[in-house]
């Protein structure tokens, strides 16, 4: 499922990374995330704007705001999520706020600082780190209030269903089912918040939990086709043909 509770479950939840030419579906967490570029550019879509995010800039992610990202051509990336708690004075100053801009210049200096640590690390370290980058927003951002409408726990429930039965009926009649709304409704709804169709969110989930079994198991593809709910191998191939631009067999072999 791509809304990630476990990113936030934790008090004291700190996870950096990096990597190269990340895309990611639309997808929502209820930790910060900030999203910095050490070569490149990279799209980032979120609540519905559209940013162009290059090295020296960064964005951060408020808890629970559905965002996506797109490479573009190419680009080295760096992330950081963490439980709102490691910032705690000022994610309550800004509780139920998002900024209207989330885009803001960040000195590589802090950056290389924030993205040296660990888990592991001082937890003073940590939230100094962070605390900066957040002062860094906010000294130039003006906020809006975020209401919390009944649409953002529809969101959630439908991203609940997939997790639970990507394996299996995901059809958006079976949500629809489930979930007591009219399949015209839920059809419309999910591509207006999402920016993309329910079926093809299903699709990009599934290939998602593809790579992983391809990475960590040494189950047949077929195996792995069955598991992560395709009626076909060929289906599978096909999409993930379309997606990752190799075949399952090659990204195994590559990974």
């Amino acid at each position: 499922m791509f809304y990630e509770l476990h990113h936030s479950a934790n008090a004291d939840y700190f996870r950096v990374e990096s990597g190269e030419d990340f895309s990611f579906p639309a997808h929502i967490h209820s930790g910060f995330e900030l999203i910095t570029l050490q070569s490149g550019s990279m799209k980032i879509f979120l609540d519905g704007k559209k940013y162009i995010l290059t090295p020296g800039r960064g964005i951060l992610v408020f808890p629970n705001q559905i965002h996506a990202m797109e490479t573009m051509r190419k680009s080295r990336h760096r992330l950081c999520i963490f439980s709102p708690k490691l910032v705690s004075s000022f994610s309550k100053a800004r509780k139920g706020m998002t900024p209207e801009d989330a885009l803001f210049e960040i000195p590589l200096s802090v950056a290389d600082q924030l993205f040296s640590l660990t888990d592991a690390d001082n937890p003073h370290l940590i939230k100094g780190a962070l605390y900066t980058v957040c002062g860094l927003l906010d000294k130039g951002a003006t906020y809006r209030e975020r209401s919390q409408m009944e649409d953002e726990v529809l969101l959630f429930e439908i991203f609940s269903f997939i997790e639970q039965h990507y394996a299996r009926d995901c059809s958006l009649e079976a949500l629809s089912t489930a979930l007591s709304y009219s399949y015209a409704y839920l059809s419309k709804y999910f591509k207006r918040t999402v920016g993309q169709s329910y079926n093809s969110y299903v699709n990009r989930y599934r290939i998602r939990e593809v790579c992983d079994r391809l990475r960590n198991t040494a189950s047949s593809i077929l195996q792995i086709s069955e598991e992560c709910g395709f009626r076909s191998l060929r289906s599978m191939n096909r999409n993930f043909k379309e997606q990752m631009g190799i075949t399952p067999a090659e990204y195994r072999r590559y990974e």
